[in-house]
Order: C-alpha cells, then sequence, then structure tokens
C-alpha cells in the first residue's frame, strides 16, 4: 500500500504543471552607457485575474485605487521577493541581486490584473541577460519578442530548459 502511494505522488508529480500564467512585457529605457531602467508589467491570467479581482477590488468599481494597491503591494506582490521576482539577472555571465523594485502599480485592464514596476539597473544593458521562470512549476513566465519594447536595442527572448522548469531568457544588443 506504501509503494502505492509513494508511486502515486510521482506520477502526479510528473504532470505537475502552472497553476498561474503571467505575461511578461518588458520596457527597457537606457539612460546612459551604464544605466538602464527595466519596466516590467505583468498581465495575469484569465483565471488568477479574476479570483484577484473579486477579492481585491474591494469596492467593486473596476480600478485599483491607492488603499487597494497598497494592500496589493504589502500582502501579495511583496512575497515575490522570496522567489527573486521570478526574475534572473547576470552581468557577463554572473548573477547579480534583483535590485529592489520600485514604482509599483496594480490596474485593471481588460479584465486582467496587471502589475507594473521598475528596475533599475547599473549595468551596460548590453552586457545583461535577464531571464524569467519558476523552479517550483506553479507560475509560467511567458516572455516573447513582441512583448519586448527596446527601442534602438535588437531582441532576443529564447526559451530556456534548466531541467527543472522552462523559463525564457532576454538578451539586448
Amino acid at each position: 500500500m506504501k509503494s502505492i502511494l509513494i508511486l502515486s505522488l510521482f506520477i502526479s508529480s510528473l504532470f505537475s504543471h502552472p497553476h498561474t500564467f503571467i505575461d511578461v512585457y518588458p520596457t527597457v529605457k537606457v539612460q546612459s552607457d551604464s544605466t538602464a531602467v527595466v519596466n516590467f508589467k505583468w498581465v495575469l491570467d484569465d483565471m488568477t485575474s479574476t479570483i484577484l479581482i473579486m477579492e481585491l477590488d474591494k469596492n467593486a468599481n473596476g480600478e485599483i485605487d491607492e488603499k487597494e494597491n497598497s494592500y496589493i503591494y504589502d500582502e501579495y506582490f511583496s512575497i515575490f521577493k522570496g522567489y527573486e521576482y521570478y526574475t534572473y539577472i547576470k552581468v557577463d555571465g554572473k548573477n547579480i541581486k534583483l535590485p529592489e523594485p520600485e514604482n509599483f502599480r496594480a490596474t485593471i485592464e481588460n479584465s486582467k490584473i496587471c502589475y507594473s514596476f521598475d528596475i533599475k539597473l547599473s549595468h551596460n544593458i548590453k552586457d545583461i541577460v535577464i531571464e524569467f521562470g519558476d523552479s517550483s512549476y506553479y507560475v509560467a513566465m511567458v516572455v516573447k519578442e513582441k512583448f519586448v519594447d527596446a527601442k534602438g536595442l535588437s531582441v532576443k527572448v529564447t526559451k530556456v530548459d534548466n531541467d527543472i522548469y522552462y523559463g525564457y531568457r532576454l538578451e539586448l544588443k
């Protein structure tokens, strides 16, 4: 009986899948040769958005006001710090600590919850590789070249297989 239980747990883990899908829209603003600001807009999937809108839009007006925004930041968004916001930055092939997000704003757009925030980078953007993914495989971060706004830079987005999970890599040249 015990072996059947262990086998069923193993088989169920083979079929694990993300519970939330987030489309990531990066906007890169180069300030100088050694600094850039990347604005990330996360657009959550339909099911997650529906649940969150019912819970977070307390006054049911279809908008996130300042009080609701503060609550979302404190109770929902800030927990992603423990997961490095599913965003991993490499400079010259070495991992660097993700700077603290600034200017957080939650919105409702087309019946979806969106999180927007800035990351300031103090490196030449052309030396930076940004990877997105969740090793627990509960959240799927999706990045496509058409999602990236990086005026004056060429964009390369590739799918990455990290043995445990799939992610995306963003390179700018």
